[in-house]
């Protein structure tokens, strides 16, 4: 692939999407997927999905990804419902290998599920420090993966 899917990530999570953002937008010429929508379908996964600081942003980006790749549309195809089972649950192993876990408020050190807008606002620095590595880890998977 020729893309770099991690510049893109970085580049969209310093600009100010959530990193399941970051991830989705990152890989949309791979699952053609419009960038639009992908933000918008990702957006909500942000935070921890909702903010409450549970599966990293860009686990749950990188999830979607395998979906799209590897994901049924039909409900007999169990081959294809057994293989995104497989790589999603490779993925996560991956991740919680190299992080310790894949959970939001652990990974960024702080419980974030509680505090105001401006409170993370001013953690922006903590996230940036914090987050690109996850990216990394999920980049990586997706692109010997895809």
């Amino acid at each position: 692939m020729d893309r770099d899917h991690l510049a893109e990530a970085l580049e969209l999570f310093r600009s100010g999407f959530h990193c399941s953002q970051a991830i989705l937008a990152a890989f949309t010429e791979e699952t053609g997927l419009p960038r639009e929508t992908a933000l918008k379908i990702a957006c909500p996964f942000g935070g921890g999905i909702g903010g409450y600081g549970r599966t990293c942003g860009a686990l749950t980006g990188a999830i979607m990804v395998v979906g799209l790749k590897y994901g049924s549309t039909d409900p007999k195809d169990l081959d294809a419902k057994r293989l995104s089972r497989e790589k999603t649950r490779e993925l996560i192993e991956t991740f919680e290998r190299v992080h310790g876990t894949s959970m939001c408020n652990d990974l960024v050190g702080f419980d974030r599920s509680h505090m105001s807008g401006a409170e993370l606002m001013a953690m922006l620095p903590q996230f940036h420090n914090t987050c690109p590595k996850f990216l990394e880890t999920v980049v990586t998977f997706l692109e010997e993966e895809l």
